[in-house]
Parts: C-alpha cells; structure tokens; sequence
C-alpha cells in the first residue's frame, strides 16, 4: 500500500493566479507539511510491484521536507525569476473554493491536515530514499521542472 503526502502537483491548483498577478492564495500559510513529488509515487509503485518483497507492505511517501504553502510561493517564484506574493486565505474562504470540486467530508478533512495537521501527517518519512536509493524530489526542482504551468 502506498500512502503519498499530498502531491506537490496540488500546486497547481495556484498557475492561474500565479500566472495572472504573480500571487499564491491559500490558507494555513505557514502551516509545514511534506509533499511528495508524483514522479517518486511512480518510482515506488513500478518498484513495489516489479520486484519480490513488497507484498503486505505499507510505504508513507513524503518529499524531503515540510513546507509551507508560504515557502511553495516563494519556490515557485525563484522558479519563474521572479517574486511570487503570498496571501493568507480565510478558511472559509479555501472551504467554498474546495467544495466546487470535493465532497464536503473530503474538505473537512483536507483543511483538518492543512490547519491542524497530526504529528504523522508533519513527518518525513524514509521510505522513498531507503526504496530508492536516492533523495526523493523537492518542491524547488518540481516547481523548476514545471515553472511554464506558472508563466
């Protein structure tokens, strides 16, 4: 079973306000949580069922770090060459922007982990770089490797 961070591809999510003011929106902004690059979720899953060993198995796959939404802006705008600006959005304000596209229970649950995330939901795990044999992926070099989706 593999158990991804949030994606660092959720950044996403931000290229239209990036690419229209230069400005990240989100809530809980100096909130620190590992996210984990999509690439590395693939590595482990070509791995996990390539290979003996893996049966039964759990893996908590999580980038290096835990950032912030705030250090993701700024990340993105070393990516692009220039400042990216963060605002702090109202929680309410981030719940009626999620519910156009999830459940209610998958938003309530989703800000829960954003705002008041659990020791285990903070931690980086080992698990990539021990599966791997490398370092898993940053959010700088995602944001570098897809900075056009920002431009």
């Amino acid at each position: 079973m593999l158990r991804p961070a949030g994606f660092h591809s959720n950044a996403l999510l931000w290229s239209e306000t990036v690419r229209r003011q230069r400005l990240v929106r989100a809530p809980f902004g100096d909130v620190a949580l590992p996210t984990v690059d999509p690439a590395d979720i693939a590595a482990v899953a070509a791995l996990a069922l390539t290979r003996d060993g893996h049966g039964g198995a759990t893996y908590e796959l999580t980038g290096p770090a835990a950032l912030t939404p705030r250090q993701q802006a700024a990340a993105i705008g070393e990516a692009l060459g220039e400042p990216v600006r963060f605002v702090e959005q109202a929680a309410g304000e981030a719940r009626a922007q999620l519910l156009r596209f999830m459940p209610e229970p998958v938003v309530e649950a989703t800000l829960g982990i954003l705002g008041t995330p659990s020791e285990r939901e903070q931690r980086v795990s080992p698990d990539v770089p021990r599966l791997l044999g490398r370092a898993p992926g940053g959010f700088a070099d995602w944001a570098a490797r897809h900075a056009a989706a920002f431009r």
